[in-house]
């Protein structure tokens, strides 16, 4: 592979292609199929059935099967996206499965490789941290827009996708957030560690996120914006040093989209 600065339009026209991949192989399509399902069923119920019975809040729970049934547009819409979430999850579950291998191999890297993003240049680390961990209760109170604790396996399945694009340092997230870096960088080449550290922020801030619906305070939103705010002026305040353009020979590329295994 050739090392080149690719932007975000191209990253995602390439994640886009290799996720057309999964329908030469249909049984792949099967574990979406069978979630899909168990969405609609447990929907319908739900609808039906008050008080909801807790085997079927429990099976809710891990499904997600609730998430965007509330909050009108914009919840439908977060919903949307939260399922996209759990299918991806689901997904990385099982299709290793198919090639003997095991699942969601780099979590535990990923756990050692946040305290390692920070205990290098912490002052530095601050900035990129918040900034994460303010994203990702933005998005949890997009995608639970309720903020309930039935509906929080989004913030969990979330946040161990996340350990495991930090342990591999790949992955979707992350390559899109460096071909990001990338198209912004203005010539720098991006770093690793600081891509790590907004990871790092967002597994924290999911973290948290589900903590507060456990408990039955619903702050994420709130949280965010402070978290954002003091992310971006401390970012102001403590810049990183300026880094010359690499030659190309030496350039960093962003990760590729990870690959549909063939069965």
């Amino acid at each position: 592979m050739e090392n080149e600065r690719i932007g975000v339009g191209q990253y995602l026209k390439n994640a886009w292609k290799q996720g057309l991949q999964v329908f030469k192989h249909p049984l792949k399509l099967l574990p979406t199929v069978v979630i899909g399902i168990v969405w609609i069923v447990i929907g319908i119920l739900s609808s039906m059935w008050k008080p909801f019975p807790w085997p079927l809040q429990i099976a809710s729970f891990l499904s997600y099967a609730e998430g965007g049934l509330f909050g009108g547009v914009l919840g439908a819409v977060g919903g949307i996206a939260g399922k996209v979430v759990m299918a991806v999850f689901i997904n990385s579950a099982i299709l290793p499965l198919f090639e003997k291998k095991l699942p969601f191999v780099g979590v535990a890297g990923g756990i050692k490789g946040m305290f390692t993003s920070m205990s290098k240049d912490t002052a530095r680390g601050i900035a990129p941290l918040l900034k994460g961990l303010g994203f990702a209760l933005l998005i949890y109170t997009f995608m639970n827009i309720n903020q309930s604790w039935v509906n929080s396996m989004v913030g969990i399945v979330a946040l161990v996708l996340l350990l495991q694009n930090i342990g591999n340092q790949g992955g979707f997230l992350f390559g899109l957030l460096f071909s990001i870096a990338n198209s912004l960088s203005k010539g720098r080449v991006p770093k690793y560690i600081n891509i790590t550290r907004f990871l790092t922020g967002m597994t924290v801030g999911f973290t948290l996120a589900v903590g507060l619906s456990l408990i039955g305070l619903h702050w994420c939103f709130w949280l965010a914006l402070f978290f954002l705010f003091w992310g971006f002026i401390i970012g102001l305040i403590i810049k990183d040093k300026p880094q010359p353009v690499a030659p190309a020979s030496s350039q960093q590329t962003p990760p590729t989209p990870p690959a549909i295994p063939n069965r």
